[in-house]
């Protein structure tokens, strides 16, 4: 279970429906921006059509997105 500290939890193991077929999307709750992984974010990396927009209000610091990573990876 993940816990965001809002109020909002989640179960990891269970299935989640997709949103749409048609569409991917990135969660930005669970976005690391492959910190800590690669040298670059993989969805940007792999995109055909350049689709992945940087959003200039929503900055994380590399700090930030490693503290998410070990968030979200904190039982393996």
């Amino acid at each position: 279970m993940i816990d965001f500290g809002d109020g909002n939890t989640l179960n990891a193991e269970e299935t989640q429906a997709a949103l749409s077929d048609d569409i991917y999307y990135i969660v930005p709750d669970k976005c690391t921006e492959c910190v800590g992984f690669h040298d670059e974010p993989q969805c940007a990396a792999v995109c055909p059509v350049d689709c992945c927009v940087d959003d200039e209000d929503v900055r994380e610091t590399k700090e930030e997105l490693l503290a998410k990573k070990e968030w979200l990876h904190l039982n393996e």
